[in-house]
């Protein structure tokens, strides 16, 4: 049985639908400074600005994507909780949200992307708190830093040399500091990507690194997968937990229950499903990977 993640003790999906049903930021947008739309942006800036209005700034484009979206912030925001100003490096933070919120908690926040445009765009909705954009390729170079938490969300799926990039976060951590990511589950009842190890010799698709967007995944990685490449980087106390059922992700169909019924509602029956023996597991769309640094 793979270990399962939580703060202090084992996981479970009964302590997750907890987390989860704890409020996002604010009552109704989160609080840092809404994006204004310039027409003069690059094309990937303006897909970036829509993605963010449906997000973060205007849950009626689509209910289901803004409740997905904030329960994630809310399960990211919830792992720094009682435990002081952390020193935190979010590795490709795209429009920065979780950057910026963090920065707003009380954190020293350095904001990392690859494309300079993005960060631009993250800067100019900067409201308050410690945070600097770095525009770097973490698989390249050094690492400026040392940190108490590395989030690098959504990344490993589009990498077919993870093992690296878990190295070199590693390598950034402080004495006990966290490594967390998160990826979409390729044990997914719906999922019908090869794992990651099923994809054999990783050469043979360097040229896809990068490339995959949302839509374009080529694989997906299994729990005990995650496991294996945070273990061998060096990291301990490696837990796996799965989150996000399609009450919370809209999928199967159950994004027309979201303008409807009262999001409280949709995360206990989001925490309940997860709470499933094997279905649970089965049943969620994303898994979030931790270690420790020695």
């Amino acid at each position: 049985m793979h270990r399962q993640y939580a703060l202090s003790m084992r996981f479970s999906g009964r302590w997750l639908g907890g987390l989860f049903r704890t409020a996002a930021a604010g009552p109704g947008r989160a609080p840092m400074k809404p994006p204004q739309f310039n027409p003069g942006w690059p094309a990937d800036v303006q897909a970036l600005y829509r993605h963010d209005m449906q997000e973060i700034w205007d849950p009626s484009i689509a209910p289901q994507i803004w409740n997905q979206y904030h329960n994630q912030l809310n399960l990211y925001r919830r792992l720094c909780d009682g435990r002081g100003r952390l020193d935190i490096l979010d590795v490709g933070c795209a429009q920065g949200t979780l950057a910026l919120l963090l920065a707003e908690d009380g954190h020293n926040v350095c904001a990392m992307d690859i494309r300079q445009q993005f960060l631009h765009y993250a800067a100019s909705r900067h409201e308050k708190g410690e945070v600097r954009f770095v525009c770097a390729n973490a698989m390249e170079g050094e690492i400026a830093g040392r940190y108490d938490l590395i989030f690098a969300n959504q990344i490993i799926e589009h990498l077919v040399y993870p093992q690296e990039l878990v190295r070199r976060l590693a390598a950034q951590l402080k004495p006990g500091g966290r490594l967390v990511m998160t990826t979409p589950n390729g044990g997914y009842l719906k999922s019908s990507l090869p794992s990651f190890s099923e994809l054999g010799d990783p050469a043979q698709h360097s040229h896809r690194q990068f490339t995959a967007d949302g839509d374009g995944h080529f694989f997906a990685y299994r729990a005990d997968e995650l496991e294996e490449i945070f273990s061998t980087a060096g990291l301990r106390n490696v837990r796996v937990s799965h989150f996000e059922t399609p009450w919370i992700s809209g999928h199967m169909k159950l994004r027309y229950l979201h303008p409807w019924v009262p999001v409280a509602l949709l995360r206990a029956l989001d925490g309940a499903t997860l709470c499933l023996p094997g279905m649970g597991k089965r049943l969620a769309h994303q898994l979030l990977v931790m270690g420790e640094a020695p």
